[in-house]
C-alpha cells in the first residue's frame, strides 16, 4: 500500500530540495536519504498503467479485521486517482526508462513535478492541497458513517432495549400473578381438603347413628 501513499512524504523530504550534484560517469551515484532507489519506480504490470510506488513507510494504525471496509475508504480517497496524481504521472512515467544511475529517482520526481508546474499549472501547493482534500472527503466519510451508525442504533439496538424492557415489566408482572395464584391454590386446596375430611366425618357419624338407630328398632320390633 506504501505505492499510494508515498507522495506526500516524498514532495515534502525530496521534491523540493535542492538538486544533487550530478553524478560521475564511473560512480553510481547514491539514492536519496530514506528511499530505495528501486523502489520508487516499480515495473508496470502488463497491460496496466504504470505507478510510482514510494518507499517511505507508512504508520498503518489499527488494522481491521474486515479490510474491505479500509479498501473502500481508501477507493474514495487514492491520491492516485487524483487530476494532481495523474498530471504527475504524465511527466514522471517517461522518465523511468531513465537508469537511476544517470537520473536519481527524486531527481526524477522533481523533474516531473517541474515539469508539470511549467506545462500544466500544477503546483506544490496544489499536489498538497489535493491531501487536504482528501481528508476532508475521509471526514465527510467518517461523519457519514456516524449518522447511520446513530440510525442503525436507534432503529436495531433501542428499539430492542425497549423491547426487553417491556418483556422484563411483563415478565415481573405474570410472575407476581404467579405467586399470588399460587397462594390461592395452595388455600383453596387447604379448603378443599378440610372440607373432605370433615364431609367424611359426618358421613361416619350419620351411618354409625343410624346403624345404631336399626338396632334400636330392630330391638322394639321383636319386643
Amino acid at each position: 500500500m506504501t505505492g499510494k501513499h508515498g507522495f506526500l512524504d516524498t514532495l515534502k523530504s525530496v521534491a523540493f530540495e535542492d538538486e544533487p550534484p550530478k553524478p560521475d560517469k564511473h560512480t553510481p551515484a547514491p539514492a536519496a536519504p530514506g528511499i530505495s532507489a528501486h523502489e520508487v519506480l516499480s515495473t508496470p504490470v502488463e497491460g496496466e498503467p504504470s505507478q510510482a510506488s514510494y518507499a517511505l513507510p507508512i504508520d498503518a494504525g489499527v488494522v481491521p479485521d474486515n479490510d474491505a471496509v479500509y479498501q473502500t475508504l481508501l477507493s474514495k480517497t487514492d491520491f492516485e486517482s487524483t487530476p494532481a496524481a495523474a498530471t504527475i504521472h504524465k511527466f514522471l512515467d517517461p522518465l523511468k526508462a531513465i537508469p537511476d544511475t544517470v537520473m536519481p529517482s527524486n531527481v526524477k520526481f522533481k523533474t516531473a513535478v517541474i515539469q508539470a508546474t511549467a506545462q500544466a499549472g500544477l503546483t506544490a501547493d496544489g499536489i498538497l492541497g489535493t491531501f487536504d482534500t482528501l481528508k476532508t472527503k475521509l471526514q465527510q466519510e467518517h461523519d457519514a458513517f456516524g449518522q447511520k451508525a446513530q440510525q442503525f442504533s436507534a432503529r436495531e439496538v433501542a428499539g430492542r432495549q425497549d423491547q426487553i424492557q417491556k418483556i422484563t415489566e411483563q415478565i415481573s408482572e405474570l410472575q407476581q400473578e404467579l405467586a399470588r395464584l399460587s397462594n390461592e391454590l395452595v388455600d383453596a386446596q387447604g379448603k378443599a381438603t378440610h372440607a373432605q375430611s370433615q364431609f367424611e366425618a359426618a358421613v361416619q357419624r350419620r351411618a354409625s347413628e343410624l346403624e345404631q338407630q336399626k338396632v334400636l328398632y330392630t330391638s322394639l320390633l321383636k319386643g
